[in-house]
């Protein structure tokens, strides 16, 4: 792959100063339910390969729905404060050239596409092949609103590497990289990243357990087809293929504040101090006591997260969009 090429198409893309809008989001919202069936033969072709799994329609249901009547930062006008016949004001603006490292995961694609559009950036997303097929279908759902709309599609680029580093080398032409997955996928790539990095754990899961009262619940849990590092006290007689045997609930904490992506983690147990315990010290995002930890599945990256936000200060008798007040 030429990285120079998807750099240089990333930054001719940025230059264009075009006005996105959230008719572009719902546009994009419609192609991706009026192709639920499409959807299904993607990922049926993923899972054919060893190299995916069913999505859920309904969790990609709640992620267009979050963002189909949002009001774009990017176009709010927020009075801060007048003072002295002075107006002080917030207003955000897009970073520029985004990278966006991921584990494969469609969900990130889905919504951080979503986002880039929101936040008029231009994103590049890399990863290494997982679900090929239903990643690249998502890339050519957004590219077809672009194009209709006469927007150079290079906004939204999609590539498939093992050597995210030669990006890095870009470090000045690439303003703000993410990168979104488990904690080795994140250490593997957060040392050399020398650009502004933000991480996400997100859909990476916890789970100790130290009591079966709602073993009906944590097997309901662990039937799920989700990415969950389970902990089980070593006082249990609860045999399970891959997990990961602790003497105490301390052991337990010290594996995922070391180990885990820290997105959400969950206990189950019947000591109150345990579970008082497990709250305070665990490190994740999310912490939960008797409850599943996939009660949160929503990706940990908001609009401001894509924005630059810009403090301006003028006189009172003028709008931002240099027209003045009648007063």
């Amino acid at each position: 792959m030429d990285y120079r090429e998807v750099i240089n198409k990333a930054i001719a893309a940025s230059r264009i100063n075009t006005k996105y809008d959230i008719e572009l989001v719902k546009d994009f919202a419609r192609i991706i339910r009026d192709s639920k069936n499409l959807f299904t033969s993607a990922e049926d072709i993923d899972i054919k390969n060893n190299n995916g799994f069913h999505l859920d329609f309904a969790a990609i249901e709640r992620i267009l729905t979050r963002y189909e009547t949002v009001n774009p930062l990017i176009k709010s006008e927020k009075v801060v404060n007048k003072k002295d016949n002075l107006l002080a004001s917030n207003v955000y603006e897009k970073i520029g050239i985004v990278l966006v490292l991921f584990d494969g995961n469609p969900y990130v694609l889905l919504e951080m596409i979503i986002l880039g559009l929101l936040t008029h950036n231009t994103m590049i997303f890399s990863y290494n092949g997982y679900m090929r097929g239903t990643n690249g279908f998502i890339l050519t759902l957004v590219q077809s609103i672009l194009e209709k709309e006469d927007i150079d599609q290079n906004v939204i680029q999609l590539v498939e590497t093992m050597n995210n580093e030669e990006f890095f080398k870009n470090f000045k032409t690439i303003n703000k990289t993410f990168i979104i997955g488990d904690n080795m996928y994140i250490n593997n790539y957060l040392k050399e990243c020398s650009t502004l990095v933000q991480v996400s754990g997100y859909n990476n899961y916890d789970l100790y357990i130290e009591n079966l009262e709602h073993k009906d619940v944590i097997d309901k849990i662990l039937e799920q087809d989700l990415n969950i590092n389970v902990y089980i006290n070593s006082d249990l007689d609860f045999d399970m293929e891959d997990a990961i045997v602790v003497s105490d609930i301390d052991e337990a904490i010290s594996y995922i504040n070391y180990n885990s992506s820290l997105y959400s983690s969950a206990i189950f147990t019947k000591n109150q101090e345990n579970a008082a315990k497990f709250m305070k010290e665990v490190n994740s995002k999310n912490v939960m006591v008797n409850a599943s930890p996939t009660l949160e599945q929503a990706l940990d990256i908001k609009e401001e997260d894509l924005l630059r936000r810009k403090n301006l200060v003028m006189p009172n008798i003028y709008k931002l969009d240099g027209k003045r007040i009648e007063v």
